[in-house]
């Protein structure tokens, strides 16, 4: 019964770990190699704690965690700019050197021989030196984590997450933080591998390096990937079935030469069977709406949505912008001005700037000279996510939707100044919270209502038609709550059927004193919507003027239209 309960609490202490770590790859999409790491730093800091400066649970817990979890923040400040092989690379590193360091720092971790004698967890006077004791500690432990887990993924804030996992500039054009997400899920992913190293430490009463080596976070990545990315609950089952299944496999009897090596190709084999017929994992990915009632009341939203604003008024400029790439001039003194309820058009070759201009008008690269204003506001040199949110928003070429989350969450995700978007809130105001996202729900609808794609409000993105996407994309946008829209190529690719249906949703926004900028290949696009045009080439306005205008032009017509 003891070996039992033996199991049962290393299910525990895994459980913790594979939540945590799924937490920061299966939703942040932040692939980082060094959950060992952090688990080792939760164990050492209650060894060194207890057994050096005879600290008394729960302070050398909450120690460890806040170091752990400001050591995780840390290491979130380098994923900023890299991500994929790279950001792998780096966490190998410091799981590296934090090996290093508790091998050779003799006088502080034992070296190789470890920190022995740690004293048992005691709570209320009560020892808990046993596996059974120590089973029900190890079991709340893993409640209070797992919710900690759960209040996050199940949050706006776990929404904004992986649309950051699915496209991490995408979710920056809609206005999210992307430095705050990784600092906050790196220091939580931390934090709750702190907590399992802690109680590792408390039960065993040993510490040693041998226990956190790179094999060990191949490990709980296994027990992730099995269980399923994005489903936290799968965590544990992968958890479980990766702790127990090796022990039942000792039960299984073979002859004694070759018993060891058979028992991990039959482990080995079974484990390529379940990813081979589940390949998402035992528990696939589920939508974190499914908690919330479907809302049809979109009335009100609508209304608002649509309510006039004054027309004609300039609201974003570009002066005199500069971007050179090397030796080559991307944008060379440009200058644009956009106004309410107007659809300006930027057309103009391949190379011309266009793009290098938008990225530029919203923070995407950095101006080499020249300024932007909005409502007369110089937003020069300021961060993407936060020109959004001062009212201009942008579109993508290539879409960029959220593709594993529903055109509801694509909607919701991007509405502006969400209470759940701060961690503080999401434990401390749960309430408002709750009241938030029921009332969000509604402006979500309403935008889905607008673009016409109520009825595929929970169908994942990656199922939508086409121009089913490019109406996804303005609704995206649309609920930014930005004052200026700019689309790169919006209508792109759709046949004249749709471009008919598509038409008045534009010219709606217009009409209700949105600024609109279009980037668009599509001469019938631009005689149709815009009411002024920019001929861009070579990286500068060539003609200002009507789609007539400039379409009559002959030398405009010999360059481009021809």
């Amino acid at each position: 019964m003891e070996y039992i309960l033996h199991i049962l609490v290393m299910v525990c202490i895994y459980g913790i770990l594979a939540v945590s770590f799924n937490l920061l790859i299966g939703f942040a999409g932040l692939f980082a190699m060094a959950q060992a790491a952090f688990y080792a730093f939760g164990a050492y800091a209650t060894a060194i704690l207890t057994l050096k400066l005879g600290l008394p649970f729960p302070a050398d817990l909450l120690v460890g965690v806040a170091i752990t979890a400001f050591i995780g923040a840390l290491v979130a400040i380098p994923a900023i700019r890299i991500s994929g092989t790279y950001l792998v690379v780096v966490t190998l590193a410091l799981q590296v050197i934090v090996i290093a360091i508790a091998t050779n720092w003799k006088s502080l971790t034992g070296g190789t021989d470890g920190l022995r004698g740690i004293p048992s967890l005691h709570i209320f006077g009560y020892a808990l030196d046993n596996p059974g004791r120590f089973l029900p500690a190890a079991i709340v432990a893993l409640g209070i984590c797992f919710w900690i887990a759960w209040r996050l993924a199940n949050s706006p804030f776990g929404r904004a997450l992986r649309a950051m996992r699915e496209n991490e500039s995408a979710a920056e054009a809609v206005g999210k933080n992307l430095l705050y997400m990784k600092v906050a899920v790196f220091a939580f992913s931390a934090g709750l591998a702190a907590v399992a190293g802690s109680l590792f430490a408390r039960y065993l009463n040993y510490v040693g390096a041998e226990s956190f080596g790179i094999d060990e976070t191949i490990y709980m990545l296994a027990m992730v990937i099995l269980g399923g990315t994005g489903n936290l609950w799968g965590s544990l089952v992968g958890a479980a079935v990766l702790v127990i299944l090796p022990e039942l496999l000792k039960f299984v009897t073979l002859p004694t030469e070759i018993a060891d090596k058979s028992h991990l190709i039959i482990y080995g084999l079974l484990l390529i069977v379940i990813l081979r017929l589940r390949p998402e994992g035992l528990l696939a990915e589920r939508s974190t709406m499914r908690h919330l009632p479907h809302v049809d009341d979109t009335s009100r939203h609508s209304a608002e949505m649509t309510e006039p604003l004054r027309k004609g008024e300039v609201t974003l400029s570009g002066n005199d912008l500069h971007k050179r790439f090397g030796g080559i001039v991307a944008v060379a003194g440009f200058n644009i001005v956009l106004k309410s309820g107007s659809i300006t058009g930027l057309i103009g070759p391949n190379g011309a700037g266009k793009t290098t201009a938008f990225n530029l008008l919203t923070g995407f690269l950095s101006l080499d000279s020249g300024n932007i204003t909005f409502r007369g506001r110089n937003i020069t040199g300021l961060k993407s996510h936060d020109i959004v949110r001062a009212g201009v928003a942008r579109s993508f070429q290539d879409l960029r939707l959220f593709t594993k989350m529903t055109a509801l969450e694509n909607v919701m995700v991007a509405l502006p100044n969400q209470a759940g978007d701060r961690v503080f809130d999401v434990f401390f105001r749960p309430m408002k919270i709750h009241r938030e996202e029921q009332d969000n729900l509604v402006r979500a609808r309403a935008v889905l209502d607008f673009v016409g794609l109520t009825h595929k409000a929970y169908e994942t993105a990656e199922n939508l038609s086409y121009a089913e996407e490019k109406l996804l994309v303005i609704g995206r946008l649309l609920a930014t709550g930005a004052e200026v829209f700019l689309f790169d190529e919006p209508l792109s690719g759709l046949d004249r059927t749709t471009l008919a249906e598509i038409f008045p949703i534009v010219r709606k926004l217009a009409d209700s004193g949105k600024t609109i900028c279009i980037i668009e290949h599509n001469l019938d696009v631009i005689k149709e919507l815009c009411d002024v045009v920019y001929f861009l080439d070579e990286g500068h306005a060539m003609a200002i003027g009507t789609p007539d205008q400039l379409m009559s032009d002959p030398a405009l017509a010999t360059r481009y239209f021809k």
